[in-house]
This record gives structure tokens, sequence and C-alpha cells, in this order.
């Protein structure tokens, strides 16, 4: 999978592209960096969840994230943000399109081919990761790019450095999906060397997300620790 083919597909299907991208904190938790990147110490680091949505010229927003499906329970997080829960269950309930990063969604289809959904919008499965694993693409209005890595890279440092989380992170993962879940990293880096305007979003972010169309909603406060 390359740049080029990603950027074909998002040009494939017609309409109005996304013009402006949103992002919402809904929560955060305290986790070992090493369950986020392996050999990186057992110090503590904030991973804030998000919520993600394109405003899409004549209709809804396109709605992208791991809590998009608002299957996320109350102790999966140290905190949560009810404000910025509110703004995604509105973009929820008129949203024109939902993007979820991972779990079942029968209206994605089943194809494990990386596929247009939308003008500018590209889904990539990733069905060797775990079921319903994808990333999604977009490329906006304005020639702007982002990639929603998912829980693939939580942060960048997995796909800068090509270095997966701890295997007690995923205890129950096998050695061929976490081979496979290199090789996606990988493709990550490489999609980054031949286009590194494009925003890679990992999936747990801790940074302020560039180009949105305004800062956080619910910009967590204090300074993130990660190196």
């Amino acid at each position: 999978m390359t740049i080029t083919q990603l950027r074909a597909l998002a040009d494939s299907v017609e309409g109005a592209r996304p013009v402006a991208l949103h992002a919402e904190s809904i929560g955060m938790r305290r986790e070992m960096r090493n369950m986020l990147v392996a050999a990186s110490g057992l110090r503590s680091v904030t991973c804030w969840t998000r919520v993600y949505t394109l405003d899409v010229p004549g209709t809804g927003p396109v709605v992208i994230g791991s809590g998009a499906l608002g299957g996320l329970r109350a102790e999966d997080f140290d905190q949560r943000r009810p404000a910025a829960q509110a703004r995604v269950a509105h973009a929820l309930a008129h949203a024109s399109r939902v993007l979820p990063l991972g779990g079942a969604e029968p209206s994605l289809g089943h194809t494990t081919a990386p596929h247009a959904v939308a003008a500018g919008l590209v889904v990539i499965p990733m069905p060797g990761i775990a079921p319903g694993a994808r990333m999604v693409y977009a490329r906006l209005a304005g020639a702007r790019e982002y990639l929603f890595t998912g829980d693939i890279a939580r942060t960048d440092l997995n796909w800068r450095e090509m270095r997966l989380p701890a295997r007690l992170a995923a205890p129950h993962q096998s050695r061929a999906q976490r081979a496979e879940n290199l090789a996606w990293l990988t493709t990550i880096n490489a999609l980054h060397r031949a286009a590194p305007q494009m925003v890679i979003l990992a999936g747990s972010d801790i940074r302020e997300t560039p180009f949105s169309a305004r800062t956080l909603s619910d910009q967590p406060g204090g300074t993130s620790d990660w190196p």
C-alpha cells in the first residue's frame, strides 16, 4: 500500500470532501510506558482517548475513533470528560458516517483491501491484527491529509522506531499477529516518508491535534512527560 494508491482511492468517489477536522478528548487513563512501547520503562504516562469529527459540506459530520461507537466503559478511564462525551454524542446523532477504528461494524463491509467509503475517505482493514481492526485515511478538500492509526500505533514512537508494545500489553496476541503489527508499523513509516506533510494521529496520541479546525475543545491541562 502506497500513498499514491491511497490518494487514488480517496479521489475515486465523487462528492464533497471533508473540509475541517475537530478532536474531542473524552477520557484519560494512566498506563506504563512499557505497555505502549516495549523497553521504554515502567514510569506511567497519560493516555487520552479521542474521537475525531470531519465537517462535510451539505451533510452531517464523519465521526472517527476507537471511542466512536460508545463501547467504552467508565472503568476504562481514570478520568472522564462528560462535556466532550456529550459533544461526541451530538455528533453521532447527526453523523453522515461513523468509522470506528476497531470492533465489528457491518456497514463497512467485509473486504480486506483498502477501499474508499466516501469522497476523500479510505478504510484500511487489518483483519490479521484483530477482528474489525482498521486505519482510516482522510484527504480533505484543501489536500490536507490525515492517517488515523487506532491501536496499530498507539504512539508516534511505535511507527517512527518500529517498536511494538511489550508482550504483556497483548498477552493473547500470537507471534504472527505481532509480526503483522510490525509490518503495518513499517507501512506507516513508509507512508510518512513518502508524504511527510501527512498528519499521523496515533491511537493514544498525547499531543494537540495538528491542523485541526480549532484547538481541542476539551484540551487536557498540564504538560506531557512522554519523550
